[in-house]
């Protein structure tokens, strides 16, 4: 099905010009949000002078059919909606604000098609729960709740978004694997808070020295909430709402139970080595953390940006 677009220049309109919305083999990045799972066409004009241009929008990736099997379809078509330039969600979903316990799921756009890359899985968050990052302080042992970018941190290595202790699983991206002395600052108001650091003599309080946490840290994903280049709460004075928020492995109870974490989510040894394979920085992902009803919620974004 083709997609339309009319130029209209001092009132008269040209030739109607197509784009094909078939065969397409790569990500497709869509300019607004469209009805889901159909072939869009324009819904807005950017103006310009003395012309309108109708923008034409390429095939929206469907969400129906088998390909989506383990994934909340529904829920995902809420987020598709929120930011139709997003091509990945990591979906962590909580029966209420209260809970320690949810799932993890992972969508991917393939092809011209959203696929349930890893099927809802069990997922540790807070002992406290969750709660929305500018309700929250750094030490509340909950886990961010909202939507959240790919986190991106500078290490001695270059920027990363993927670290661990074992080594590089198969990132799609620069991988740190854990040096003696790294440390993730996580002191309130603090030059190093939400900061990397080689600094193993002052990884000191709420600081984490990263190579103590083996087995949590086995490998983690830095989740983007209050990250690099604008940290708040690295100086005096500002709030600081979080500071390693990472995606990691679950830790068992010595009875083979597994913990909440002090404000991560966590997944278990499988899940997040298909995870860090899975998470694709050029499908600019998202995390979506919170309850399917606060999810659904997500208001959708604008109309089509000025040309």
């Amino acid at each position: 099905m083709a997609v339309l677009a009319t130029l209209v220049v001092s009132g008269a309109a040209a030739l109607p010009e197509t784009s094909a919305a078939a065969g397409i083999a790569a990500p497709v990045r869509p300019l607004a949000s469209p009805v889901i799972g159909r072939a869009a066409t324009a819904t807005a004009t950017a103006q310009s002078l003395g012309a309108t241009q109708v923008v034409p929008l390429p095939a929206v990736p469907g969400v129906d059919g088998p390909a989506l099997a383990g994934c909340d379809a529904d829920l995902l078509q809420h987020l598709i909606a929120s930011d139709p330039t997003v091509l990945q969600w990591i979906m962590v979903v909580v029966p209420s604000t209260s809970a320690t316990t949810g799932t993890l799921a992972l969508a991917t756009v393939v092809g011209a098609t959203w696929n349930c890359t890893m099927a809802a899985t069990p997922a540790e968050v807070g002992r406290q729960g969750i709660r929305p990052l500018i309700m929250r302080r750094s030490g509340d042992d909950t886990t961010p709740s909202g939507i959240f970018p790919l986190g991106v941190v500078a290490t001695p290595q270059g920027p990363v978004s993927f670290f661990g202790n074992s080594a590089d699983p198969g990132a799609n991206g620069p991988y740190r694997r854990v040096q003696p002395g790294d440390c993730y600052g996580a002191n309130p108001n603090t030059p190093g808070y939400g900061h990397w650091r080689v600094d193993r003599a002052n990884c000191t309080g709420a600081d984490e020295l990263l190579a103590v946490n083996v087995q949590a840290y086995e490998h983690a994903v830095l989740i983007g909430a209050n990250t690099e280049p604008d940290v708040s709460g690295d100086a005096p004075a500002e709030t600081p709402y979080a500071a390693a928020i990472f995606l990691h492995r679950t830790v068992l109870t010595t009875g083979g139970q597994p913990k909440p974490t002090s404000g991560c989510v966590s997944i278990g040894h499988d899940q997040l080595v298909a995870a860090v394979r899975a998470i694709d920085p050029l499908s600019n992902p998202r995390f979506a953390i919170g309850t399917r009803e606060n999810l659904s919620t997500v208001a959708p974004r604008g109309s089509l940006p000025h040309r």
